[in-house]
């Protein structure tokens, strides 16, 4: 990809959590956003000062992410990442001194106008710039050159932000589970089955190979069209899936959808996708995850039958 130049970039650091104790890391640390010229979606990314690539890039799905004051640090100014889809949050405490010496958890005009901006970026909403500054860390557009195309923004790492999923979570958000706290007690017993584990970039990139392209236009179909180039040839398609099925999004989507399965989810998420599941299926004991997956095969045996 050609050089691209950052929208805004800040000193910042990545924290750790430990419990419901936010701690900062004191490496020295760069956040910044950029858009990617080929996609054109903002990536939201992080990286030591003194890596070249970087830790954290995530592609961001406009209105899927949150970036505002993490309310609790009295002691410093810390940044939360949230997400719609999941419960998980990753933080970010500002390096630049505190404008107020006195009080290292004071937050200035200029270090809300940092967070306002990005998170003004992440729900998709025009950039104009305006008065606001890029941030207190110039980068120069050499500096993150191809980074929006390293293999790790699919996660192999296991260094990404945790994120949003596509169309998977509005749904899953929408779902009405009539009997939901009875089915909670449906505990299975023994080893229990999960979607990110069975469908795992290796397996799903392979089903892809002999693809036909019917197959390749039903899958690019339930993606945004913002993921997809305009005029995509087949090949370009192909890509475009492949590029999710390796991203963090995808991952995380597959979680978020095990846990709703898990937590009595199953009749509410089966009848919303139109997977067949056969009354009484629901059994206590039983691993609801493996029945929806018995029920997603059954239908798919079906169609190939017809």
């Amino acid at each position: 990809m050609p050089p691209t130049q950052p929208i805004i970039s800040i000193k910042a650091g990545k924290c750790n959590v430990d419990g419901t104790t936010v701690m900062p890391v004191p490496e020295p640390g760069l956040l910044y956003v950029y858009l990617h010229p080929e996609e054109e979606l903002h990536h939201f990314c992080w990286k030591p000062r003194s890596a070249t690539e970087p830790e954290d890039d995530l592609l961001v799905i406009p209105g899927d992410a949150r970036f505002v004051k993490y309310e609790p640090a009295t002691s410093g100014r810390i940044f939360v990442l949230k997400f719609s889809s999941s419960s998980k949050r990753q933080f970010y405490w500002l390096q630049a001194p505190s404008e107020n010496s006195d009080n290292p958890g004071f937050w200035s005009e200029r270090d809300e106008s940092w967070g306002r901006r990005i998170n003004k970026i992440l729900q998709g909403e025009e950039d104009d710039g305006g008065d606001e500054e890029m941030g207190d860390a110039p980068v120069q557009s050499g500096d993150i050159e191809q980074e929006g195309d390293q293999s790790r923004r699919g996660g192999a790492d296991g260094g990404r932000a945790p994120a949003p999923t596509f169309d998977i979570a509005s749904l899953i958000s929408q779902i009405t589970v009539p009997g939901q706290q009875k089915q909670q007690q449906l505990a299975p017993q023994g080893p229990t089955m999960s979607l990110h584990d069975l469908l795992t970039p290796s397996a799903t990139i392979a089903s892809l190979e002999n693809a036909s392209a019917d197959v390749i236009d039903s899958l690019i179909s339930n993606l945004p069209p913002a993921l997809v180039p305009k005029d995509a040839s087949s090949a370009q398609k192909k890509a475009t899936i492949i590029k999710v099925l390796q991203s963090p999004q995808f991952t995380q989507a597959n979680v978020s959808l095990t846990v709703a399965l898990r937590e009595g989810g199953l009749r509410g998420v089966a009848d919303s996708l139109r997977v067949p599941i056969i009354p009484g299926e629901e059994g206590a004991g039983v691993d609801q995850v493996e029945l929806f997956v018995k029920g997603v095969k059954r239908e798919a045996e079906k169609e190939g039958k017809q």
